[in-house]
């Protein structure tokens, strides 16, 4: 009864405890990269610590905070495109792996008989 309770459960409760798992470690990977907030403000300004204001300046002091900002804008895109890049290929392995993973939940049960069929045949170890 026990081994029977067992597939019970490797079949339907754990099978789906596994993939609400696997989504949920997904979404919280896309969450501490921030994925959705990175591509909000993809050309926002990084870190502009002199920002100064630009009505009442000079029209030099204007074209200079221009390019400041500019350049600040430019950084912060570059940055946050190799945050969304490494937070990609880091889902996409996630991803990967826990297909992989779950294709082969199945099959494990499957595979205990069989490595011990061949044990007791003498083909392993």
């Amino acid at each position: 009864m026990l081994i029977i309770s067992f597939f019970k459960w490797w079949y339907t409760r754990g099978l789906k405890n596994y993939f609400l798992k696997f989504f949920d470690t997904l979404k919280n990977a896309a969450d501490f990269f921030s994925i959705r907030l990175l591509i909000s403000n993809f050309f926002s300004p990084f870190r502009q610590i002199s920002a100064e204001k630009t009505t009442s300046l000079a029209l030099d002091a204007r074209i200079r905070a221009f390019f400041d900002y500019l350049l600040s804008c430019v950084i912060g895109a570059i940055i946050r495109f190799f945050i969304l890049v490494i937070g990609t290929v880091v889902i996409i392995i996630q991803t990967v792996l826990g297909l992989i993973c779950g294709v082969l939940w199945p099959l494990a049960p499957a595979l205990i008989v069989y490595c011990f069929v061949l044990y007791s045949k003498g083909i392993m170890f």
